[in-house]
């Protein structure tokens, strides 16, 4: 039950973190506000960040 609390503790201080990741094209409007940000799960390797850029040959994808 503990590990559960830590690994959602963990989750939502990444969720909490990627609300402070403004757009790098619009930035007054953070990567999960506009809605990039599909999925965040916490796996053996750590932290893994499911993006969707908000077109496919978006130029900022890597910067995001």
């Amino acid at each position: 039950m503990m590990a559960q609390r830590s690994n959602n503790q963990d989750l939502h201080a990444a969720w909490q973190a990627l609300y402070g990741v403004m757009d790098p094209e619009i930035p007054v409007i953070s990567v999960v506000d506009l809605g990039i940000v599909r999925e965040v799960m916490l796996n053996d390797d750590g932290l893994e960040v499911v993006i969707t850029p908000t077109y496919s040959g978006c130029p900022a994808g890597q910067q995001i």
